[in-house]
């Protein structure tokens, strides 16, 4: 009965890290166009632009990262006999 409860839960976490790439981008994307945005109301060259995309980047790498560490933390099967996990 625990081997299907197992699988479900793999299965979720693999569903996890593989949108983890497009969060990614869509950080980036985001950060930039509110860059780009606000670039375009205060006719200012790509100051704003440059800023928000590294803030966007910065902001995909941490939910790559605390994607990645709640993952980590999560117990795996076949480890139960190791202590502190």
């Amino acid at each position: 009965m625990d081997e299907p409860e197992n699988k479900k839960k793999e299965t979720l976490w693999l569903a996890q890290i593989s949108s983890l790439g497009i969060a990614l981008v869509l950080c980036t994307l985001f950060g930039f166009g509110i860059g780009y945005f606000i670039d375009s109301k205060l006719h200012t060259s790509p100051v704003f632009a440059l800023i928000f995309l590294v803030l966007g980047i910065a902001a995909g790498f941490i939910n790559v990262f605390r994607t990645l560490a709640q993952g980590d933390r999560k117990p795996r099967s076949g480890n139960s006999d190791r202590p502190g996990r």
